[in-house]
């Protein structure tokens, strides 16, 4: 999906030697490239600086120290951000972030440009903004007294994206509002970077699955799909007690209550406990919409070695391209 949005933004925050690796496969350009993850080693590090990355985050003390050693061996500087975290295991604490910039003269191949500041997404109550506000504001003022000036966060306000409750899309953009009061709060004292994470890519994003089965058990209808939760996996739900937005390929005058299950060997592949749709058969096609934020590969994929999804594109400019056929999961699972 790269070469589709590198246009439409000034960054991408890459976070693992993987993901770098597709950035370099479609000729990103180094210039448009964050380097984050909370886990770095002086071998990507090195990638990361030979490719000419634009900015590198450090997450500890020693990242930091590692982007030194690079840098000094191929006799360059690297633009930094050092990440503030908000009390998890992600960047460094305001005392730690403090005695660096105390410090920073011990980094001569380092340019300190910043800070990063993520903490958490789904976030839709003013009080986890407050908290946001309160946080790096305590850092911008410590590091006032030593007389240094941060000029940049890179923010990610986490904004929450409706899953479940309709109508989603008005309640996407009320969650944000909030967020909005906090993006405000900090562009008005310093240059802002915004990082929109699931936000900007849930609504982008739909799953299609089959009916291969019917049947009834206890009263309940199952219906059995070619997909389940290894190639679905909505965020931070007990998903199958929530009911996503589906829509079926063949709408028809009656309804029932049916249980949507998956093809994995394990009660967990629920899609949805119980939702009443338009009566199903056989060879429809159920579609799951607001699943663009991680969904395939924050799931399961590898499990029981299912087949894994088709992958495509689609938009005005386009239409719909196959961008992967679907793929055998077993070759991952086989020692031979």
């Amino acid at each position: 999906m790269v070469p589709y949005i590198i246009d439409m933004v000034r960054h991408l925050e890459v976070c693992s030697p993987g993901e770098f690796s597709i950035c370099k496969a479609a000729s990103v350009p180094p210039e448009k490239i964050i380097y984050s993850g909370v886990m770095k080693e002086e071998w990507d590090i090195t990638e990361a600086v030979e490719y000419g990355v634009d900015i590198i985050t450090a997450e500890s003390p020693r990242q930091l120290r590692l982007i030194e050693k690079v840098c000094a061996t191929k006799d360059c500087k690297a633009k930094v951000l050092l990440r503030l975290t908000s009390g998890n295991q992600f960047g460094m604490d305001q005392d730690t972030v403090v005695d660096l910039l105390k410090t920073l003269s011990d980094y001569p191949h380092v340019d300190f440009i910043g800070i990063h500041y993520f903490s958490g997404t789904q976030k839709s109550r003013s009080a986890k903004f407050d908290a946001d506000k309160a946080n790096v504001d305590g850092l911008l003022d410590a590091a006032k007294e030593l007389g240094i000036s941060i000029d940049f966060i890179e923010f990610g306000p986490g904004a929450a994206v409706e899953y479940f409750d309709k109508p989603s899309d008005e309640k996407d953009f009320e969650n944000f509002a909030v967020a909005m009061e906090a993006i405000s709060y900090f562009s008005s004292k310093v240059k802002l970077g915004i990082e929109m994470g699931r936000f900007i890519a849930s609504t982008c994003g739909r799953f299609e699955t089959t009916v291969k089965e019917i049947k009834q058990s206890r009263g309940i209808n199952y219906v059995l799909v070619d997909g389940g939760i290894h190639h679905l996996n909505y965020f931070g739900q007990i998903q199958g007690m929530k009911i996503p937005d589906i829509s079926i390929s063949t709408v028809r005058a009656t309804k029932d209550k049916y249980c949507i299950v998956g093809s994995l060997c394990t009660t967990a592949d629920v899609l949805v406990r119980e939702v009443e749709l338009s009566s199903l058969q056989e060879g429809d096609v159920l579609t799951f919409h607001r699943c663009g934020a991680y969904s395939i590969t924050e799931a399961p994929n590898h499990f029981l070695s299912r087949r894994m999804p088709a992958v495509y594109a689609e938009s005005k400019a386009i239409g719909l391209k196959l961008l992967r056929e679907g793929m055998e999961s077993y070759k991952f699972n086989n020692e031979f």
